[in-house]
């Protein structure tokens, strides 16, 4: 019997610090766990400077987005598009004059010359209003000024922050996409 408790003794010694390494206040926490999205990796060290040569301009940061300008009318809003893949090969492009019409009410979308890549992005989201987005069926840039449910083929890209000057185009318009100076 002494042997037995002498064993039994030896487990509990063995799983007592164990079991305090993977407790958290909320209770027990995985040991590992998958990250829900690709994490954003940056190639930028502390001191501004690139190891890799990056497709968004130097001025811009994973962590702020890429400061953008539209120009409709004579008017200019401002907006910042993301460091996902779909937003850095939009940026590529720029600038781009698109002719915008209304969608359903809820949004302006125009006709992109070349698809956006996908790479790394869902394959459908949903859209708040002040929303940039690409829709990847159409090949379309879209400025959400409604809330949009989830959809398959939506990606956001970005923000604007002049709801109005979009939403009150009342008919379709022409749009200058540039990189802001």
């Amino acid at each position: 019997m002494h042997l037995k408790t002498l064993a039994l003794a030896a487990i509990i010694a063995l799983a007592l610090p164990l079991a305090g390494c993977n407790t958290s206040p909320n209770g027990p926490a995985p040991i590992t766990e998958p990250p829900s999205s690709p994490p954003e990796t940056s190639s930028t060290a502390a001191d501004g400077s690139s190891s890799q040569p990056s497709p968004v301009p130097s001025a811009a940061t994973a962590a702020d987005g890429t400061p953008i300008t539209i120009d409709i009318d004579g008017g200019t809003v401002t907006g910042t598009l993301s460091s996902n893949a779909t937003a850095r090969s939009l940026i590529q492009q720029l600038p781009l004059t698109l002719s915008f019409r209304d969608y359903g009410g809820q949004e302006k979308i125009a006709d992109l010359p070349e698809a956006l890549s996908l790479d790394g992005v869902p394959a459908g989201d949903s859209a708040e209003p002040l929303t940039i987005g690409y829709y990847a069926p159409d090949q379309a840039l879209v400025l959400y000024y409604e809330s949009v449910g989830y959809s398959r083929g939506i990606v956001r890209i970005g923000s604007f922050d002049d709801l109005a000057a979009i939403r009150d185009q009342t008919s379709g318009f022409t749009a200058r996409l540039a990189p802001a100076n």
